[in-house]
Parts: structure tokens; C-alpha cells; sequence
């Protein structure tokens, strides 16, 4: 174990409480001097202060891990305590009553409006009876009805544009129509960052499409997560 190694990175955080924001800080001193300090501030003044001390724990073999666990236990233990009331007293003695009853916000009820009965719309009167024209001599039964032939009078039908081009592929002569056969689809390739793509089969580690990455201060987020569902305990 080297004797001059540097202490751990400490904590700082922002915790609410009962109306004020009280800032929580937890530092190293060092493996020379083995132990850790928790304080509790509220602008500038110092509320409590944890020392944990693991001197008996210089020879463990990650000694690292050690340190930044107790560390994260007396950061955490020191925002419970203050969440919990621990130093309610404290803070009233030097710094004055809280501005808020207590940590959780107060929610007003809702106001429910009772909701007039709606109106009916108004139906509109029947229409007036009329006169059915006839359209046709009167259907028999057994015999068919009128149809109508469309090539007789419509425009599309009855234009010699569209009769000759009928007629030219009835008999096979038209234009060929345009084929989005298999010579007409492109193949893609998978995908990569960049444009560039890869093969089936390619190893991982050489695709462009997948990013491996880590937090170089992972112990860090995680402690962020764990403090923001503690909060939300309460």
C-alpha cells in the first residue's frame, strides 16, 4: 500500500428541508490520517459534523472500496438524520424556527365544480312532403332493370385517345409499362454510425453502429440515484 496515496474524491449535495437548503459535504483526509468528516451546512455554519475513522482497515485489499463505502454510508446517514429531524433542535437554537411545517408539500384539495345538466340540442322539424318524380318506367317483376352502357356517352370512354390505346393492347402492341423488378432493388447494407455499413457476421468490437461506454465516476451517479430516492421516501 503506498503511503502517499491520494485521498478519495469527496461529496456534495444540495438537501431540502423544512423550507431551507442545507448543503451536506463528506471528505477524505487520507490514508495518513484515516478518517472521514461528514458536515452539515446552512449558510456557512456548520449544523454536525460525523468522523468515521478506518484506520483498521488500512491492510484491507481493496482499499479503495472501503474507503469510498464509508464514505457513501456516512454521506447518506448524515442526510437521513437531517431529513429525519435529528437536528431540529440544532437548527432552531442557531439558526431559527424552519420556514415550513414539515418536509412534504402541502397540496390543496381540489376544487370539484359541479357541472350544469346539458342542454338537450333542439331537433330540427321534419321536412315538408314532396312530390316524387319518376325516373323511369316502373320495374316488372321478372324482367331487368334499366342499365347503361358508359361507352355510349362518356368522355373518357368515347375519346379516340383511349379507343386506340384499347385497342393496341388488346392486339399486344401498347408500350411496355416500367418494372420495379429484383434488377431495380439496391441492397442496404446494416447500418453503422458515420454512413459506413457493415457485414452480417462482422465481430462486434469492429461495428460502428454500437457504442460501449462507461462513467469514469460510476460510484458517483449511483450515489446520485440513491440520495434522489431517499428524498423521495419521505
Amino acid at each position: 500500500m503506498a503511503a502517499n496515496q491520494s485521498p478519495q474524491l469527496g461529496y456534495n449535495h444540495n438537501i431540502p428541508h423544512r423550507g431551507r437548503l442545507y448543503h451536506v459535504q463528506t471528505e477524505d483526509s487520507g490514508i495518513q490520517k484515516a478518517h472521514i468528516f461528514t458536515h452539515v451546512f446552512y449558510d456557512g455554519t456548520i449544523i454536525s459534523t460525523n468522523k468515521v475513522d478506518y484506520r483498521d482497515r488500512l491492510e484491507s485489499e481493496n482499499l479503495d472500496a472501503v474507503i469510498v463505502a464509508a464514505m457513501q454510508d456516512s454521506h447518506k446517514s448524515m442526510i437521513r438524520q437531517l431529513r429525519s429531524g435529528s437536528f431540529d433542535e440544532r437548527i432552531i437554537k442557531y439558526i431559527g424556527a424552519h420556514p415550513e411545517a414539515s418536509n412534504k408539500p402541502e397540496v390543496a384539495a381540489p376544487v370539484v365544480q359541479e357541472k350544469a345538466p346539458a342542454k338537450r340540442p333542439d331537433r330540427r322539424p321534419p321536412p315538408e312532403p314532396r312530390e316524387v318524380v319518376p325516373q323511369g318506367p316502373p320495374l316488372a317483376a321478372g324482367e331487368p332493370g334499366p342499365t347503361l352502357d358508359p361507352t355510349l356517352g362518356h368522355v373518357v370512354f368515347t375519346a379516340p385517345e383511349a379507343q386506340a390505346q384499347v385497342a393496341a393492347s388488346a392486339a399486344g402492341q401498347g408500350p411496355p409499362r416500367p418494372s420495379r423488378g429484383p434488377s431495380r432493388v439496391g441492397r442496404r447494407p446494416i447500418g453503422g454510425i458515420g454512413g459506413q455499413g457493415v457485414t452480417a457476421g462482422t465481430p462486434i468490437a469492429q461495428r460502428r453502429d454500437v457504442i460501449v461506454g462507461k462513467f469514469a465516476s460510476e460510484h458517483q451517479h449511483k450515489l446520485d440515484d440513491e440520495i434522489l430516492a431517499l428524498l423521495a421516501e419521505d
